[in-house]
């Protein structure tokens, strides 16, 4: 949190956004279909502080010291991301600026990634933090695996993971169809997976396999690069990587 002088402008902080770094814009000038904003979540820690949008307003709380709120304004867009800007309405009416990058967010006591790098401006004071929706950056297309144990896994091997947004994580091992359950909590695990029994008839894909069924098993984290490739770890250290 950093505090700033109380007629902080505009043109300020679109300055500090525009300067960081990006992993992609995908915003092309108009909105989507529906209201993506509204639900978004988005917080930070030492402060601690969050923040809400709704279908008019935003909602800001810095644990134990202050809220604020705000209507809610339509998005600009910027090469970076989103940028919404408003006034409190209470007190002063101070700026109420809430930034949101597309670019992953590592949440810095859990170590979750987050979709969105986010930064408020309220009351004259800044914070920084994470947002959106961790699931999204899992569930959607296949994961196809291309290392296991530090040993590259050939896309001949046909290891690939797909992550549903009820729970449910099911795939190949490069043999056989295989299902379990996954938790995001303060990290990532799997449940025992169930699997069906063809029997390979090249024993590298079973060894493979077997070794993928297990490293599930150690998995208590992850995390998603900037170029997109998908990091499991346990508590030695990583143990899979897997690519879209």
């Amino acid at each position: 949190m950093k505090t700033l002088s109380k007629s902080l402008s505009t043109l300020a902080a679109l300055s500090l956004f525009a300067a960081a770094p990006v992993l992609a814009d995908h915003h092309d000038g108009v909105e989507e279909a529906g209201d993506r904003w509204a639900g978004f979540r988005a917080g930070g820690n030492e402060p601690f502080w969050s923040l809400t949008i709704d279908d008019a307003r935003f909602r800001f709380e810095h644990m134990g010291v202050f809220s604020a709120e705000a209507p809610r304004t339509g998005p600009g867009f910027t090469p970076n991301g989103t940028v919404f800007m408003s006034r409190s309405d209470e007190g002063e009416r101070r700026d109420f600026i809430v930034l949101v990058e597309d670019r992953i967010c590592s949440d810095s006591m859990s170590g979750l990634p987050f979709p969105k790098t986010v930064r408020v401006f309220v009351e004259g004071l800044h914070f920084a933090g994470c947002g959106g929706d961790t699931l999204s950056l899992l569930a959607g297309d296949e994961w196809r695996v291309t290392s296991l144990g530090g040993g590259t896994v050939p896309e001949s091997a046909g290891q690939v993971l797909r992550f549903d947004a009820r729970g449910s994580l099911s795939g190949s091992g490069g043999c056989n169809r295989f299902m379990t359950s996954y938790a995001l909590d303060d990290g990532l695990g799997f449940g025992p997976v169930a699997s069906t029994r063809r029997a390979c008839i090249n024993p590298e894909i079973t060894r493979l396999e077997d070794a993928l069924f297990a490293t599930l098993g150690a998995v208590i984290s992850f995390e998603i690069s900037e170029d997109g490739v998908l990091t499991l770890f346990s508590e030695n250290g990583p143990v899979l990587t897997a690519e879209r």
